[in-house]
């Protein structure tokens, strides 16, 4: 019972969460992305991720009980965590396979701008990370039966929490292409969910996350 009751209460919350990001995203990034740009648009859409994400973010792990963590402190460092290496090994050769296969070349594309090493490689990582997996996915394991379970709970809930975005996209998304990018995030989330477990650290999956996101825009685009 008590662990149904712990469930409900990270669902409403994550519910909660949902709304909120998609009020900001509707709101307040949309209208600065739309009336903004370069580094302006780039510094205010940080603001408001970092503001709400880690703010969030930090809010709720500082506010709960240790006892109530898998992992109970979730920001130390574990830097010697060898799947880390070979993690990033991999992503490194999947992303320069994937460039060579789509624009027959590996070279930075076209559309990469500086602005976006800010976001996609320093803000969105940590920000992610420490409410899905410094909290979330740490709660979780606590009041589900087992690893695997956890996993795929909390890497469904972060693929849908991109929707927001994918549903505020101009030109609009197709169908097709939101449900293949919620599959591919909610693989990540998955990724990213072990390494934290498994590394007991937040650390390994931000460095992942974050290089995962920084080789998208640099290598293949979008």
């Amino acid at each position: 019972m008590l662990h149904q009751r712990t469930g409900r209460q990270l669902l409403s919350q994550y519910g909660y969460f949902f709304v909120l990001w998609f009020v900001i995203q509707v709101f307040i990034n949309v209208p600065i992305m739309n009336l903004t740009s370069g580094w302006t648009e780039e510094l205010l859409t940080d603001a408001v991720k970092m503001l709400i994400w880690l703010g969030v973010g930090f809010f709720m792990i500082f506010h709960t009980k240790k006892d109530q963590f898998e992992v109970e402190r979730p920001f130390q460092l574990n830097l010697k965590f060898k799947p880390l290496y070979v993690t990033l090994a991999a992503i490194l050769v999947y992303m320069l396979a994937s460039a060579f296969i789509q624009r027959h070349s590996i070279s930075v594309v076209a559309s990469f701008k500086p602005t976006m090493l800010l976001q996609d490689f320093l803000i969105v990582g940590l920000c992610e990370e420490t409410v899905f997996r410094g909290y979330l996915l740490n709660r979780l394991r606590k009041i589900v039966p087992t690893e695997q379970s956890a996993l795929i709970i909390q890497a469904v809930l972060f693929a849908l929490i991109h929707l927001p975005k994918y549903l505020t996209t101009y030109p609009a998304l197709s169908l097709i292409t939101i449900m293949g990018q919620l599959v591919t995030v909610a693989i990540l989330g998955y990724l990213f969910g072990w390494l934290f477990l498994k590394s007991r650290s937040l650390w390994p999956s931000i460095i992942v996350h974050s290089v995962w996101d920084l080789l998208i825009v640099l290598l293949i685009g979008g």
